[in-house]
Order: structure tokens, then sequence, then C-alpha cells
């Protein structure tokens, strides 16, 4: 009777200890199986944003400000050497040390006369600067002043041109400035060179003077070797090349 009741409560006791480890073996091997979860990070703050700058405006250079002259006008265009000769055409700019009153800026005419103050028309046509700046002072001095300082400037120089013709690349005619020493050789690179049948030995320059015309021959070959001497280009020269015939 006593072995029957301890073996029902061993059976009991087993059952329960089953039941137990039944009930909690699912829910350990949910918990192994599940991953985990990572762990949230905190929110960053919001960023502040940074001030916006106001871009400066650069200061404005010395070179840039040193060529802001307002349009002045007046300035000489271009000065002559004192060993140009002066001609119609030019427009020549005379001016007074201390005399501002007779600055004046006059074209000289066709008979190679100009315009002055006090002086009026006075031959400057044919001579130098040099011999008309010293010409002027002698005058305004007889009669207007004492010791004047006189300056004499071409500020546009005559429209002066020659033309080439014949064998060259690219023949017409082409300016001369004033005060512009051009010699034979250099007019013929202007216009491009001799082409390949051009007669470099037998050229032919016509040139107008108060004689008439004249006409002269040129040997650009022996020119070019430095064993004749160099023929200059004057203004209105019309220089003819032609065919070599070998």
């Amino acid at each position: 009777m006593q072995l029957t009741r301890f073996m029902t409560e061993f059976f009991r006791t087993v059952a329960l200890a089953t039941a137990l480890l039944v009930g909690a073996f699912p829910q350990a091997l949910f918990s192994q199986a599940a991953p985990q979860q990572p762990a949230a990070a905190p929110e960053a703050p919001p960023a502040t944003p940074a001030p916006q700058q106001t871009p400066q405006q650069a200061p404005r250079s010395s070179t840039a400000a040193s060529r802001d002259t307002g349009g002045a006008t007046g300035q000489v265009i271009s000065s002559a050497e004192g060993d140009y000769v002066l001609m119609p055409g030019d427009l020549v700019e005379l001016s007074i040390f201390r005399e501002p009153d007779l600055t004046s800026r006059s074209m000289i005419a066709r008979d190679g006369t100009v315009q002055l103050p006090l002086l009026r028309e006075t031959p400057l046509g044919g001579m130098t600067v040099r011999d008309a700046r010293d010409m002027l002072a002698k005058l305004y001095g007889k009669k207007y002043l004492v010791n004047p300082q006189v300056y004499l400037n071409v500020v546009q120089f005559a429209q002066r041109k020659f033309t080439i013709i014949g064998q060259v690349a690219r023949p017409g005619s082409y300016d001369l400035q004033g005060g512009q020493t051009l010699d034979l050789l250099e007019a013929i690179g202007m216009a491009g060179g001799f082409t390949r049948i051009a007669d470099r030995s037998h050229l032919l320059i016509r040139r107008k003077s108060d004689a008439g015309t004249e006409i002269i021959k040129a040997n650009a070959k022996r020119m070019a070797e430095g064993k004749v001497e160099t023929i200059f280009v004057k203004p209105g020269d019309v220089i003819s090349i032609g065919e070599s015939w070998y």
C-alpha cells in the first residue's frame, strides 16, 4: 500500500517536471534564434546653419583707376622725330611754354603753308620738324615773345601710299606711315614676297618729283646680297616686277 502511494507520487513528480521542461523549451529556443535588434542610435541634433556671408566688392586697383581718364581728348596721337620732313596733309600742333593761348592745331595746305596764331600763313612744308621749330621760335621772338620755347609735333600724318604690281603674292597699294623708313626689299615683303616666276634682277620704280616722272631701275637680287646700294621707297612710288624669261 505504501509502495503504491510512493510510486504514484514519483510518477506525479516526473510528469510535473516534464511538463515544466516542455513549456520552457520553446521559449528558450525562440530567444536564441531571434536576431537581436541593434539599439537605435540617438538622433543627432539639427545642424545650425552657417551665417550667410555677404560677398565684398574687390577694391579698385590703382592701375584701373589710372586708366579712367573720363574720355579726355586732345592727346598727341603720334610724335615725329626732328628729321621728319613736313608735307601737305600733315596735322601739326604748336605749343609755346607758358603761352596756352597760342596753342593750335592746323593742317599743312597743298602749298606747304599753315595757319598759326599771330604769324598767320607760315610756310612749313618741305622743312624738317627741327628746322620748323627753330624758325618759329625766331619769328615769335622777333615780334611777340621774349626767348619763346616752341614745341611742334605732328599729331596726324598725311596719308601716304606706294603701289607694287606684277609678280608678288599680294599686289596693291600699301600705307607708308609718316616718318617710316622702308627700303625696297621690305616693301616687297609687305606684298607677300616674290612669286616663283618673278624677275628679281630687273625691277622698275616710277617716281614723281617736281621735275616730272623718274624711272629707277633696281636689282633686288644684288641688293639682298649687299652688292648694290639700298633703295628706299617714297610716297607715290609705283614698283613694277616682271616675269623671268628663264
